[in-house]
């Protein structure tokens, strides 16, 4: 379940902005000849992925958690559409943000996930997380990956995963859930009355400054 938080780091947004003249253009011969993959393919993959990184490595993660940062960032942030999971947790405030704001609070936000959650990565195991195969079709524009992970006392928690296709042609996590409650909604419900009383540079700062936020708390 903290392994999906991780994940989920800031990956948000209300609406899908796709580009839909970058979809109906006719592929290249290179991307032709690259097999469509399957969300669930991506999601699999990258748990395969952590899961090489930490075998063999627990016991010197676990002396050394800030060491952890390496794993996520080199597998798990390429998968994260930041840029739309900030526009998802600031809500109308998006609009109003300078490019400054934006990357500053892009950056802040990940840093908190990573420290908040970081380390519950190293638990992680092959027999914790299951995933369900998607049958989605080539141009289908998102989709939802659904997975169980298995607590230790046998009990199974659903943790949905929202991706969307890039005009790029990648699959791209926007945001999840966990036992049907959005985890970036719950973000943005508590970051926005803060950004309405102290302003958006505050909160910001806040987050720069390592505090952590009460949606991330209510799941420690």
């Amino acid at each position: 379940m903290k392994f999906a938080s991780a994940i989920a780091a800031a990956a948000f947004a209300a609406t899908l902005v796709l580009q839909p003249a970058a979809h109906a253009a006719a592929p290249s011969a290179q991307s032709a000849r690259v097999p469509f993959e399957q969300p669930s393919q991506l999601v699999q993959s990258v748990a395969n992925d952590i899961l090489k990184a930490l075998n063999g490595h627990r016991a010197e993660l676990r002396a050394h958690p800030q060491q952890i940062r390496s794993i996520i960032e080199k597998y798990l942030l390429p998968h994260f559409d930041a840029e739309l999971a900030a526009d998802g947790v600031l809500g109308r405030f998006a609009k109003g943000a300078t490019k400054e704001q934006k990357a500053r609070f892009i950056q802040a936000f990940k840093d908190s996930l990573i420290k908040n959650y970081g380390a519950f990565i190293v638990d992680f195991h092959s027999n914790t997380l299951t995933v369900y195969p998607t049958h989605v079709k080539p141009g289908t524009p998102a989709a939802v990956v659904r997975t169980y992970f298995t607590r230790a006392d046998g009990s199974k928690v659903p943790v949905f995963f929202d991706l969307w296709m890039t005009p790029s042609g990648e699959w791209k996590v926007f945001n999840l859930s966990v036992e049907g409650v959005s985890y970036v909604q719950s973000y943005r419900a508590d970051l926005g009355p803060q950004i309405e009383q102290y302003g958006l540079d505050t909160v910001i700062k806040r987050l720069e400054q390592g505090e952590t936020p009460t949606a991330l708390k209510k799941k420690n």
